[in-house]
């Protein structure tokens, strides 16, 4: 069987020096990959790291069945527009966020398919059996993860492409496909507006336990111990469902309040979820 071309756009970066190579050193009998590079220290890491030395973009989208888009959110409105006219007609073309795409900020093509694909990283829920994937905690590099994509348009069965190549440029076990605003209201709305803010007060909290002498890895035990425990037992995967406690009910009532407002469940909203993906890939004009 051929191999798949791809191109990574961004190679030296950090998903994209992932990507590339799981792509490189794990899969060499299925793909073909030719890496794209502009800053010069990053391009010296590949050839030190990969030992590939990188092409120019024209080149590189010439060649490429499919291209990994592994570029900043803030950068994919300027840089599709100039990459995405300069692609052979048929590609398939995956971005690795769908911020820009549902804020209408991705060029498109009617000739090309365009996907998204991102990874879940790996769930302290799944198990994680080797000391290797254990010690893993972004993924891509040992660590059994999902990932999520949507095709934004194009051709399905160029979309099935762009489902292998994801699989296995991040190592998935599963992957979950959906529409792009569905994985918007993952992220941002479901792990960074809400999962990453109220992780990082925990973290807050734990330095000002740490403050009042509390011992810092016995607030980080606790913490962490907690945080498996309560979530297996909210989403559902204690037996019997036990549920908490009548006092962490009353707790978690307050924290309603004295923490995440009585308002908090306004960023399910449709329109608030626009301005939020509009104010991070243009924070200099906030919407929200």
């Amino acid at each position: 069987m051929d191999k798949i071309k791809v191109a990574v756009i961004g190679a030296g970066g950090k998903m994209g020096t992932r990507t590339s190579r799981n792509l490189i050193t794990k899969f060499p009998d299925k793909f073909d990959v030719k890496l794209v590079e502009t800053f010069a220290p990053a391009a010296e890491r590949i050839r030190e790291q990969l030992g590939r030395e990188v092409v120019p973009v024209q080149e590189a989208l010439n060649f490429a069945d499919v291209v990994v888009f592994a570029v900043p959110d803030t950068l994919i409105k300027k840089l599709s527009a100039e990459y995405v006219p300069m692609l052979t007609p048929g590609t398939t073309f995956i971005i690795l966020d769908p911020a820009a795409a549902v804020a209408k900020e991705l060029t498109l093509r009617d000739d090309c398919t365009f996907a998204v694909a991102h990874p879940c990283h790996p769930s302290f829920l799944k198990w994680q059996k080797e000391q290797e994937a254990y010690l893993d905690r972004f993924g891509g590099e040992g660590g059994h993860q999902d990932i999520v994509m949507s095709k934004i348009q194009g051709d399905d069965m160029k979309f099935e492409l762009a489902r292998e190549t994801a699989k296995c440029m991040y190592r998935a076990d599963e992957v979950f496909v959906m529409t792009s605003e569905q994985i918007a209201f993952l992220e941002p709305t479901l792990v960074e507006v809400l999962g990453a803010c109220c992780l990082h007060a925990m973290a807050e909290t734990v330095d000002e336990a740490e403050k009042r002498g509390i011992q810092r890895e016995a607030a980080v035990s606790f913490l962490t111990g907690h945080i498996l425990n309560l979530s297996a037992n909210f989403l559902g995967y204690l037996p019997g469902k036990p549920p908490v406690s009548d006092a962490c009910k009353v707790a978690i009532g307050l924290g309603d309040r004295l923490v995440l407002r009585d308002d908090w469940r306004k960023i399910w909203d449709d329109e608030v979820l626009q301005k939020v993906i509009a104010t991070m890939l243009h924070p200099e004009n906030p919407q929200i």
